[in-house]
């Protein structure tokens, strides 16, 4: 394929992560129109945007301040993820940094009412632990008003300055409540669920004296409550059977957004308090919506739409007709939406009854007698969920003839706490059945030609990548790993420190279950690796060791089996730089039109 195709397809742009200033006349965002995500701004109601940052590194978050000009920004440093706080006094300008500790992952927590301060949790004390910190902006001096062995991080002051909320993460699917006195440490645990739960798009009433946030306590999806912190009782507000994902009240609570997830799909709405009622948002275009927030005088949201044939992109919604304008186009580099492909929701069963939940995506190129070739793409997480948003790797791959399965298995997000279950430990080889499946699925589709099957995934999708080609070795014709999982003991071992009790409690412990991950580890089964396969690797990366990937590469090539390894020195856990994407995926085209073959556009 050519690299100039390669190059037009990476080159489509994106607009997220909106923030508005608290005069309502300047809109703040990350685009990735340098070929790295940097802040841009633009002034409202509509106006070109215009470049904010420039750095060598990708912006991961930008925040106005509620009150006056001020603006704050996150930066890692090489996808190293020890994100630094960046200060804009005016919006605009020349950065002050606010964290000047390169070694210390900071999470944000966001500003106080009055702007005076920030607060964040941070591992300074230990790599392994998270307290939280309260910084004054203005002097940069530090306070630490918690600490705890654990992963603590604050996400929402009180309205008067005195409390934060704070979740404390045991895992993934278990993120503990908090509420935290800012002057005295004194700390409580807000809700006690049955079961494991998880609190999240949390935010204060504007009295102080609830919460709004998105919970499964005692359920197996989201919902949409409201807690009173006295009583601390829940009202439910729209507990639907599906996740409700994102929830924002508006500044003067009178109307709350809300997104729900159904089926992967994000379904936009403003709650109108006094009534109860639903305003359901009309979305352009089928997709996600990952985040919402309110214009400060609550006359509308400004929110993200993502969809398979929809490029990121900033809208607004006014809350009382729900009309949406586009308040930015990235650029598509010459590409035609209408040549984009638009997938199509299908269940396949599996072993053992279920039916596993999938994005089906056929090319428009000519059909070759025999079928297309089928690249399966599997997510990672594994608490994670394959979405259908825009993804610049999969609609080349299909432009150029490959049709694309990208599957939910089982311990998928977005299906509830009890399918989020069914891959917990033991039940872990289960998720590798259901690729089997899925590849059985496609082997009788008439569309697809069953021998020309390749399996791709980034990070836990990596090591279901080689789970699958040592489990089912003569199901595939190729196998493509981002940054995947080859040994569960020494990436259990070599894991940042912060995220191993966490992960152990996922995948198992290193002692306990020793000789379980052992017989997971897809490097216990090497040998009976047949397919051809593709690594690429992000040399600083925090969560998969390079070692992981160098020890899978060594084992194939001493087999003499065909084996190509990528790497890249500035990239931690996802390749987010222009030319190292250009590198990789150009690379992974070459591959597959090698040992799987695609079928060109002319």
């Amino acid at each position: 394929m050519p690299a100039a195709d390669i190059a037009t397809y990476l080159g489509v742009r994106s607009a997220i992560c909106p923030s508005v200033r608290c005069d309502g006349r300047r809109l703040t965002f990350v685009s990735d129109h340098t070929g790295v995500g940097q802040a841009w701004a633009m002034d409202l109601p509509s106006a070109a945007p215009t470049q904010v940052t420039h750095h060598k590194d990708k912006v991961s978050f930008v925040d106005h301040a509620p009150v006056g000009d001020a603006l704050i920004y996150g930066m890692d440093s090489g996808g190293d993820e020890r994100i630094q706080f960046y200060l804009l006094a005016d919006g605009t300008g020349t950065a002050k940094a606010l964290t000047k500790r390169p070694e210390v992952i900071h999470i944000w927590g966001g500003w106080s009412a009055d702007a005076k301060r920030i607060a964040y949790g941070a591992n300074v004390r230990n790599q392994a632990f998270f307290d939280v910190y309260v910084m004054d902006v203005s002097t940069g001096e530090e306070i630490c008003v918690f600490q705890g062995d654990g992963h603590f991080a604050p996400v929402a002051w009180s309205p008067d300055g005195r409390q934060l909320a704070v979740i404390e993460m045991w895992g993934m699917l278990h993120i503990d409540l908090h509420l935290l006195d800012i002057a005295t440490g004194r700390i409580e645990k807000l809700l006690t669920p049955k079961a494991e739960s998880r609190h999240q798009s949390i935010r204060f009433a504007r009295d102080g004296a609830s919460l709004f946030l998105a919970t499964d306590c005692d359920r197996d999806f989201l919902g949409m409550a409201r807690l009173d912190l006295k009583s601390l009782s829940l009202d439910w507000l729209h507990a639907p059977d599906w996740d409700v994902e994102v929830v924002r009240p508006s500044k003067d609570n009178a109307r709350i957004a809300h997104v729900t997830n159904v089926e992967g799909y994000g379904n936009l709405a403003i709650r109108d308090m006094a009534s109860g009622k639903d305003l359901k948002i009309e979305l352009p275009g089928p997709g996600i919506v990952p985040e919402v927030t309110w214009l400060p005088d609550g006359s509308g949201i400004v929110f993200t739409l993502n969809g398979a044939c929809r490029t990121p992109d900033l809208y607004r919604a006014d809350a009382a007709t729900g009309a949406v304008t586009r308040l930015t186009t990235s650029d598509t580099k010459g590409l035609k939406v209408a040549d984009f492909v638009e997938p199509e929701l299908i269940h396949y069963p599996t072993f053992d009854g279920r039916r596993i939940p999938a994005f089906f995506f056929r090319p428009k190129t000519p059909k070759p007698a025999k079928g297309w070739p089928c690249v399966m793409v599997v997510h990672g997480g594994p608490e994670s969920q394959y979405l259908p948003n825009f993804r610049t790797e999969v609609q080349f791959l299909i432009a150029h003839g490959y049709a694309v399965l990208a599957t939910n298995v089982r311990g998928s997000s977005g299906y509830g706490r009890a399918y989020l279950a069914l891959d917990d430990v033991r039940k872990r080889p289960d998720t590798v059945t259901d690729l089997a499946h899925a590849n059985a699925w496609l082997s009788r589709h008439p569309d697809i030609d069953g021998r020309r099957i390749a399996v791709m995934g980034q990070s836990y999708g990596g090591f279901m990548v080689l789970a699958a080609i040592t489990m089912y070795p003569d199901l595939w014709a190729a196998g493509v790993d981002f940054y995947g999982i080859a040994n569960w003991l020494t990436m259990l071992a070599n894991t940042g420190p912060w995220r191993r009790k966490q992960r152990a409690k996922e995948y198992g412990d290193p002692e306990r279950d020793r000789d379980f991950l052992i017989g997971l580890s897809p490097l216990t089964h090497v040998n009976e690796i047949k397919c051809p396969l593709l690594v690429a690797q992000g040399l600083t990366d925090p969560r998969v060791p390079p070692s992981e990937s160098e020890q899978i590469v060594k084992a194939v090539k001493a087999r003499n089996v065909p084996c190509e390894y990528v790497t890249f020195p500035d990239e931690g856990h996802g390749f987010v730089k222009l030319h190292n994407r250009l590198t990789v995926h150009g690379a992974v085209a070459e591959f597959l039109d090698r040992f799987v073959g695609g079928r060109p556009n002319g």
